[in-house]
């Protein structure tokens, strides 16, 4: 009977170990869980924020390139209006001779 107590004994502390073992594992597993949802949180946080960032360069790129265009715009316009404006000089100046050219 002897080694049948002993067995016992040994059984019910292999027995309670293994139970600690199989909550600290439980525990663990909840505390990995909840850093996996931490780390997946962080994540997007990032990646939201690499969006916005590149979003807001191709925004800044496109300004730019809209301010150039604007400015050839206006410059191309100046142009233009000085040419016209030296057109209508130029048919309000009509030079005498052709005046009296065509009285005579």
């Amino acid at each position: 009977m002897d080694g049948l107590t002993v067995a016992h004994g040994e059984y019910e502390t292999e027995l309670k170990a293994r139970r600690e073992a199989e909550s600290e594992v439980t525990r663990l597993r909840i505390l990995l869980s909840g850093q996996a949802a931490r780390i997946t949180a962080l994540t997007g946080e990032g990646r939201r924020d690499e969006l916005h960032k590149q979003l807001t360069r191709e925004l800044s790129d496109s300004l730019s390139v809209l301010e150039q265009d604007v400015s050839k715009l206006k410059a191309e316009r100046d142009v233009a209006l000085v040419e016209m404006e030296e057109i209508a000089s130029t048919r309000r100046y009509v030079p005498s001779f052709y005046i009296e050219s065509a009285y005579c």
